[in-house]
């Protein structure tokens, strides 16, 4: 859906520029960066992103807030022209501002104060629809990753740890449901106000909806894990816990631990400094190694620091 006067089409350079380099023509990518160009100066020189959800009109709203920021780094990726970084890291503050960064105190009796819900890392959907809701719209955040890798920018990866760690939390499961919400089934609200009317903070409905998608796709697309042996960056994106034991000329060894009472089955990414300057590929994934965690379980893995 397209709204005029608005930055509703804020991913389409990204799609321009990953078509550019599916069909090798340079026309659809001096396209994408024209279009970059014109959404970073006429709308996060503002400050503003509007337009994304279709059923918000002109509202200002997360969802293309985010899509603004893939699309700067796919237009880096595609021109290594790194004014393109800053802009995205522009966006990535930006987008901040509509994630929740506390823990709301729930009513102790409502839906979400009973099973311990923390609202760190919810996002705001918009400015018509006045709940958080769990994680990205539709996305992983795997931009956020990229961002760090090429500019070392640790707000990037702070940003999206908070939302990967929060979104499994709105998924009801046999082992831990959510109230009545039907097992599987996640609903968009994270109600941390009344605009649904006295009583409803704390409260959600029994919706299957996108927010199924987002956690899907986080666990697709990033890792467990993320760990550089070489100038000891640890970064950590699941619900376990993580630590570095030894390090040095000999190589690095990390201690994980399962503090869940489920299986954890956790990916990890390991590369050097120098091959974070890589573009990461969309079957990066395919390629991390896992391991699985029973509950409380700990293990030491170990990496060569020259050679992850």
């Amino acid at each position: 859906m397209v709204v005029g006067g608005s930055s509703s089409g804020g991913i389409v350079p990204a799609a321009l520029a990953q078509a550019a380099a599916y069909f090798a023509d340079d026309r659809l990518l001096r396209v994408a960066v024209e279009s970059a160009e014109f959404v970073y100066q006429n709308f996060t020189t503002a400050c503003i992103a509007c337009g994304g959800p279709g059923d918000a009109l002109q509202n200002p709203d997360s969802e293309s807030a985010y899509a603004l920021v893939e699309s700067y780094v796919a237009v880096w990726e595609a021109t290594r022209d790194d004014k393109w970084l800053v802009r995205a890291g522009e966006a990535m503050r930006q987008l901040a501002s509509w994630v929740v960064s506390y823990d709301y105190e729930f009513p102790p009796d409502s839906m979400f104060g009973r099973a311990g819900i923390r609202s760190t890392g919810a996002v705001y959907a918009n400015t018509q629809n006045k709940h958080a809701a769990p994680g990205l719209c539709t996305a992983s955040g795997l931009v956020l990753l990229k961002l760090f890798r090429a500019t070392g920018d640790r707000f990037a990866v702070e940003l999206l740890g908070d939302i990967t760690r929060g979104l499994p939390q709105y998924l009801p499961t046999p082992q831990r449901p959510l109230g009545d919400a039907e097992i599987g089934h996640m609903c968009e609200r994270v109600n941390l106000t009344d605009w649904e009317g006295k009583g409803r903070i704390g409260e959600t409905h029994r919706q299957s909806t996108w927010a199924e998608t987002a956690l899907m796709l986080t666990a697709a697309e990033i890792p467990g894990i993320y760990v550089r042996p070489d100038d000891g960056t640890l970064l950590v994106f699941d619900q376990i816990e993580a630590e570095i034991i030894r390090r040095g000329a000999a190589g690095m060894e990390l201690r994980i631990h399962n503090p869940t009472a489920a299986s954890a089955r956790i990916t990890v990414f390991c590369e050097s400094r120098a091959q974070a300057s890589d573009i990461l590929t969309d079957s990066a994934l395919c390629q991390w190694p896992t391991h699985t965690l029973a509950p409380g379980e700990t293990k030491t893995l170990h990496w060569n620091t020259t050679h992850p």
